[in-house]
């Protein structure tokens, strides 16, 4: 009688998988070379966008202030890339 009332209570504090990400352990040998070379791509062109600076001196006209606010080019945390 016990065990039936400690799985009626693991039963109800199962919680969906569906509603979390859930991680699942794969053979990278089974994922295709298309797949592989294509994020591969995918990856080259993200990192070569986060070497973008924005130029945000953009219209400043007194040489020396452009001047010292080029030198900070700062990235945008933010930009997501």
């Amino acid at each position: 009688m016990m065990d039936q009332n400690n799985n009626n209570q693991n039963n109800l504090n199962m919680l969906p998988e569906s509603n979390y990400l859930v991680t699942k352990a794969v053979s990278t040998s089974s994922i295709p070379e298309q797949k592989v070379s294509s994020d591969l791509e995918q990856l080259e062109k993200a990192e070569k966008k986060t070497e973008y600076k924005a130029n945000i001196a953009k219209g400043v006209n007194n040489p020396q202030v452009y001047i010292a606010m080029s030198a900070l080019r700062l990235a945008n945390p933010f930009k997501g890339y």
